[in-house]
């Protein structure tokens, strides 16, 4: 019997190793992923997060009056070159009637990368419409921020575009 205890003993001696060995490949696993997600950490991050989650119920009804104006707003963008998009906006109200005379505004947000984003002014060039030429200093995924005012009221939507490098 001391035989077969020993015996028993001599071929289960690697299972404490075995545990050593299991738990340093699950920190080695996990100072892997730390690394990699410090390493492609953009930096991005909401601000407010949690102040812009109360106030959702701000954003519909914003969206309810936003749909209450009736204004037809045709956007288009069409890459100009390499680094530049051209923007057209075509507006009329709830009767057909051309806008002329309201204030649009772009903000152009890298949604990869901080420190690119670009604000510009779309002016009006003939009846309800508004074009220019943005120049952004990178290629790739840009979120469009458009903001139309017009006495008060104010049209807003927000669009993803792609410039080709």
């Amino acid at each position: 019997m001391a035989r077969a205890l020993a015996m028993a003993t001599k071929g289960s001696r690697w299972i404490p190793y075995a545990f050593v060995a299991f738990f340093g490949v699950v920190l080695l696993a996990n100072g892997a992923m730390i690394w990699i997600a410090f390493a492609t950490w953009t930096g991005l991050q909401t601000e407010s997060a949690y102040q812009k989650g109360l106030a959702y119920n701000r954003v519909l009804d914003q969206a309810e009056a936003q749909a209450s104006l009736g204004w037809h707003v045709d956007v288009e963008f069409a890459q100009a070159d390499a680094r530049a998009l051209a923007v057209k906006l075509a507006l009329a109200d709830r009767h057909g009637d051309l806008i002329e005379d309201a204030s649009i505004s772009t903000a152009f947000v890298r949604p990869t990368h901080e420190g690119h984003d670009q604000v510009a002014a779309i002016p009006h060039r003939y009846g309800g419409a508004y074009e220019a030429r943005v120049e952004l200093p990178l290629a790739g995924q840009w979120d469009v921020h458009l903001t139309v005012e017009r006495a008060g009221e104010v049209w807003r939507e927000t669009r993803r575009v792609y410039l080709r490098p």
